[in-house]
């Protein structure tokens, strides 16, 4: 579940994270720079917590993803890691596996797609969909192979455990849907 609101001005809603299994924190579309009300709140979550960074679809450096992942376990104590923004072409297959290489498990990648195989060799998660109810209803055919995660926004609240069904039947292990 994307937590991508502040856990003290939005403490409704950081309530609702408890029993989530899977919570990607991202206080400043990374990092930030260490707001303490973060590492107060990460400790009371249930599930594996993952920092967010942005890999700007392998135009940030890896040393600049390598020092976001750092800032997160040292601001933050997030041990796991949630690529976001992340290529789903095998071109760019060599940069996300040198990262890959480097970062602490869980690895979490976002390409938002189905994407060529070897992502799903690097990763403990790949996120195959990310978009529209309307366009996950036009998805067909199952997952790839592995860990896959279905991130449908826009989903009336009632309609949500049909969406979520449907991701699993699909082949997502998880899935997340958000309200209009």
């Amino acid at each position: 579940m994307p937590a991508y609101f502040h856990p003290e001005r939005e403490a409704a809603g950081w309530a609702r994270l408890g029993p989530a299994e899977v919570v990607v924190v991202n206080p400043a579309t990374g990092p930030g720079t260490g707001d303490p009300a973060y590492r107060a709140a990460i400790p009371a979550l249930s599930g594996l917590v993952a920092g967010y960074v942005d890999t700007a679809y392998a135009r940030r450096p890896v040393a600049e993803v390598l020092a976001d992942v750092e800032a997160h376990r040292r601001l933050h104590g997030v041990e796991a890691v949630f690529l976001d923004r992340v290529t789903s072409g095998r071109e760019h297959l060599d940069h996300y596996a040198a990262l890959a290489e480097h970062l602490p498990r869980p690895l979490l990648l976002n390409p938002g797609v189905r994407p060529d195989p070897g992502y799903l060799a690097l990763a403990d998660v790949v996120v195959t969909f990310e978009g529209d109810w309307a366009a996950h209803e036009a998805l067909t055919g199952p997952d790839p192979a592995g860990v896959t995660w279905h991130l449908v926004h826009g989903v009336r609240t009632e309609a949500q455990p049909g969406v979520l069904r449907r991701a699993a039947a699909l082949g997502a292990c998880l899935g997340y849907a958000t309200e209009p």
